[in-house]
């Protein structure tokens, strides 16, 4: 019996031991080991680029006047809303541009770093705007309110590059009663390549 005991206690002790060695090798198994690369810099801002474009008219130019860009996102923490403001390429306090020569091309409108989120709308303040009929007559356009609000949901992401391409068409009928610039703004987002 002290035989038999003994081999019961041996193959208990090794059968415990194999056991511990299991858990412990894939405890470790689980755990990063950082490896000798030196840390890659994460950044915290993604980068927006906006383009403008848009659909053939009935005029022979229109220009306008972009006086400011912003885009909202609602905070996650608590809802509120959160406006980020936007600058103009080549760090210009305004964005003049002739829309129909954008016809079939896009140009860039705003690179700016802003902090990642989920972004819901785009404002952009009209400060002038000016009609030229293919009769030559100039006509100063009205923005009311002043500026236009392009409903779109976007994302930022930390380290990348988003590109929001937005397609001014006008209300060309009241352009030529009412002298009143109220544009349909189409914006679609690019992925990623």
């Amino acid at each position: 019996m002290a035989v038999s005991s003994r081999k019961i206690g041996l193959y208990g002790t090794v059968g415990f031991l194999v056991a511990a060695l299991i858990i412990v090798g894939v405890v470790i198994s689980s755990v990063k080991i950082p490896s000798l690369r030196p840390p890659a810099f994460i950044p915290d801002t993604g980068t927006l680029i906006i383009k403008l474009t848009d659909a053939p008219v009935e005029l022979k130019h229109l220009n306008v006047t972009i006086g400011h860009l912003s885009v909202s996102a609602l905070r996650a923490e608590d809802g509120e809303e959160t406006w980020e403001e936007l600058s103009f390429v080549d760090g210009v306090p305004d964005f003049t541009v002739d829309i129909l020569a954008l016809r079939n091309v896009t140009e860039d409108l705003s690179v700016t770093e802003i902090p990642p989120g989920n972004y819901t709308k785009l404002t952009m303040t009209i400060t002038t705007a000016k009609a030229t009929y293919l009769s030559g007559e100039n006509v100063d356009l009205i923005v009311p309110p002043g500026h236009v609000d392009v409903i779109v949901h976007f994302e930022i992401k930390a380290g990348e590059t988003t590109i929001l391409v937005v397609d001014m068409e006008a209300d060309w009928v009241a352009i030529s009663h009412s002298q009143r610039l109220r544009p349909v703004l189409k914006a679609t987002v690019i992925p990623p390549e």
